[in-house]
């Protein structure tokens, strides 16, 4: 192999593990996982605004859209089984009972806590 394949070959490989790791800063930062192959369809779908509200990483977070977020995620965990618990919620957190389960989600727009 000549001196310049080998080049390309390691320019390639480095350039290919720096955007790899560079994503998987960014979904920890933004989404709370290392998984950017699960984070990133899901943060270009909702940016596109192909989908309203998706989930990221197996439901561990779940996005919404900015707009009116907080009915579209309503209206999300309504469609997936869940009761919304008015009464309970507090702030950003929303409150939800599933399967006799009852569970807290801490909404966040912009990045801060609402």
């Amino acid at each position: 192999m000549s001196k310049t394949k080998k080049r390309i070959i390691i320019i390639t490989v480095s350039a290919v593990l720096s955007v790899l790791l560079i994503s998987s800063i960014f979904s920890v930062m933004k989404f709370g996982t290392f998984n950017c192959f699960s984070s990133f369809p899901a943060f270009f779908r909702v940016a596109c605004g192909s989908e309203d509200v998706i989930a990221v990483d197996g439901y561990r977070v779940l996005m919404c859209s900015p707009t009116d977020s907080v009915e579209k995620f309503i209206s999300y965990m309504e469609s997936i089984g869940a009761v919304h618990n008015a009464d309970d919620d507090f702030g950003g957190r929303l409150s939800f009972t599933k399967d006799s389960e009852t569970f807290e989600m801490a909404l966040r727009v912009n990045g801060n806590y609402a």
